[in-house]
């Protein structure tokens, strides 16, 4: 049986790398979008602090720490379906689906520690988390060896 070129492993690992690289580029615009909405934040945040709305900053860091094991454990779920001829849509959609889930619970923390009831500190901690979060999320070109073996 004859391999038409569209077959070739080395055709499946270019389409590989186009497909990791739009999905890096994708968690980039996804991470700055996160960073945007936390300085434009830092620009209008008050000081007209709730004390009895503090369980509302807290919960919201909270869910967004809680929420990184969650995604962690969708995209690994994901992962595992990926094989050289599903790559395209499955290897994507285990990305983006967790960034999904991270860019809300992250939006989310970030809008009510700086817009809703004012704490920098609860603001900033999301912040970082989802930064890390996400760069710990982006795509790897090594993972072709891995789905190479699956067949």
């Amino acid at each position: 049986m004859d391999k038409t070129p569209k077959d070739s492993l080395m055709v499946k690992q270019v389409s590989f790398i186009v497909v990791v690289r739009r999905i890096r580029t994708l968690g980039i615009a996804i991470t700055v979008g996160i960073a945007a909405i936390y300085l434009m934040g830092l620009l209008v945040i008050s000081d007209k602090v709730k004390e009895e709305m503090y369980i509302l900053n807290l919960s919201s860091v909270i869910l967004l720490a809680f929420s990184i094991p969650l995604i962690i454990a969708i995209r690994k779920i994901l992962l595992k379906k990926v094989n050289l001829s599903n790559f395209q849509t499955t290897y994507f959609n285990a990305h983006i689906i967790p960034f999904a889930i991270l860019d809300f619970t992250a939006l989310f923390c970030i809008s009510t520690n700086l817009f809703v009831n004012p704490n920098f500190v609860f603001a900033t901690g999301g912040v970082i988390i989802s930064i890390a979060a996400m760069i710990f999320l982006l795509p790897k070109e090594e993972f072709f060896e891995e789905i190479k073996t699956r067949g």
